[in-house]
């Protein structure tokens, strides 16, 4: 039982990671490989905590829930990031190159969310029969 919770941290740590440092490379940003597992850990506790505390709550306080979520951990990682990156110049980001940073990694991160889930739903509803 926990094996499954082990393999989705450490596969939820380093798919956050690597979309920071990607997100970083293509803002010709420097972000340390520290700094990027450090606030996908934060990320991770933070989620994982809203979900325990939304579990039986209804979808639409649940979707509120998730926006207010999203917007707090941009706010968060705008802050975390203006000390901790540097941008090509090599001068810190502060609040609007954390900003940047972080709405664009969350953006690549929905874009291979839905590039992956909407195939499988597809796939899954003509391959796989529903339940009587």
């Amino acid at each position: 039982m926990i094996i499954p919770w082990l393999i989705f941290v450490a596969v939820g740590l380093i798919t956050y990671a690597g979309f920071l440092k990607l997100a970083a490379r293509l803002l010709r940003y420097s972000v340390s490989w520290k700094s990027s597992f450090l606030f996908a850990g934060i990320m991770l506790v933070v989620v994982i905590f809203d979900h325990v505390l939304a579990f039986r709550e209804s979808m639409a306080m649940r979707i509120v829930y998730s926006v207010v979520l999203l917007l707090g951990l941009v706010i968060l990682g705008s802050w975390f990031f203006s000390g901790r990156g540097t941008n090509r110049r090599g001068t810190v980001l502060r609040w609007v190159g954390g900003m940047r940073l972080i709405g664009l990694a969350f953006a690549m991160l929905i874009v291979a969310a839905f590039a992956i889930v909407i195939p499988a739903q597809v796939f899954l509803s003509k391959h796989v029969s529903s339940a009587p």
